[in-house]
């Protein structure tokens, strides 16, 4: 709170002018102005507060509140039933099997996200850095898919692999493999690779820019001391490049790990958790359970997977800077 307001009591004062002249402030004491910049920081920082306080605090509170009632139809209202959605959620868990291929749906998304493309964004990021011949093209093909709405983005790569006209099956019988039955998106052996391989299209690019970035900044003194001491692209990615952008990277890892209890979108788009719940995902299963009004059993389903993703996702962070340094330059 002390560096907040130290920011804004070097703010120039034209701009608190400005302020006060929007809000027709009478400032022209000492003690007035010292008050309109008060009230400048709180105007400020009003917004931001709210949304953490409403989006976050209150919806997480009535989240775990929820999670300990059930809706009564006799009485008309949520009723105190203590752990038994919790017992329910937890016996769906074990016996029935959409909700065991959605576990596994969603844990697959762990390696997709950080053992592929990750590594996929960092190698690219490199190649731009290292001026290839079309960067900037290939930075903005790239880059695309991160700024297109994602009902598009999921509508192209269905026309794409469309069983009837979609020109990536041309490609696929030109190597005499035969399109499955019910086509991509309607088998259940192929949904869910076809949604992880687009997560790996339309991910890259948003990986990159950060990637990019951050490899921007290291010194050039660096890499130009490597390089005359004749250090290989190989070498200077892997012993150079890697472990000073390592933070970076751990903060896209950790993110996404997250992934694992977020994802839902991609397969609601691509297939509309079909067929026969072969696409489905826990956080598809829980935004399910909200459309049918079941907000109790859904909260309860947020509960659980929170109690079981912040240690794993704190253990993966840990991991991480285990493994690299936090480098200053």
């Amino acid at each position: 709170m002390k560096n907040i307001k130290k920011f804004f009591d070097k703010l120039p004062d034209r701009i608190v002018a400005k302020f006060e002249q929007v809000f027709r402030l009478d400032t022209s004491g000492l003690a007035r102005r010292k008050r309109a910049r008060k009230f400048f920081i709180f105007a400020m920082l009003f917004i931001p507060l709210l949304h953490f306080f409403v989006f976050f605090v209150y919806v997480n509170i009535n989240t775990i509140v929820l999670s300990f009632q059930r809706y009564d139809y006799n009485a008309g209202e949520n009723m105190f039933v203590a752990f038994q959605n919790y017992k329910t959620v937890i016996n769906d868990l074990l016996t029935t099997d959409q909700l065991r291929v959605a576990i596994i749906n969603s844990l697959i998304y762990f390696p997709v996200n950080n053992f592929i493309i990750i590594p996929l964004s960092t190698v690219t990021a490199y190649f731009m850095y290292r001026k290839v011949p079309g960067r900037n093209v290939f930075r903005v093909i790239f880059f695309l898919p991160s700024i297109i709405s994602i009902v598009v983005l999921t509508m192209s790569f269905q026309f794409m692999f469309d069983p009837m006209f979609g020109p990536m099956n041309d490609i696929v019988k030109a190597f005499g493999i035969n399109l499955p039955e019910g086509g991509w998106f309607g088998n259940p052996d192929t949904v869910m690779p076809m949604v992880y391989f687009y997560s790996v299209w339309a991910g890259i690019g948003f990986n990159m820019v950060l990637l990019n970035g951050a490899i921007s900044r290291i010194p050039k003194e660096v890499i130009e001391s490597a390089r005359i001491d004749g250090i290989g692209m190989f070498k200077e990615l892997t012993q150079i490049i890697v472990p000073m952008i390592w933070p970076t990277i751990t903060t896209l890892f950790v993110v996404g790990t997250t992934v694992i209890f977020t994802m839902f979108l991609q397969s609601l788009l691509l297939a509309g958790g079909g067929p026969s719940g072969a696409s489905k995902t826990v956080a598809y299963i829980v935004v399910e359970m909200v459309q049918t009004g079941n907000l109790t059993e859904a909260a309860t389903f947020g509960v659980i997977f929170s109690i079981i993703g912040i240690p794993i996702i704190l253990l993966v962070k840990n991991l991480m800077e285990r493994i690299g340094q936090n480098v200053e330059y």
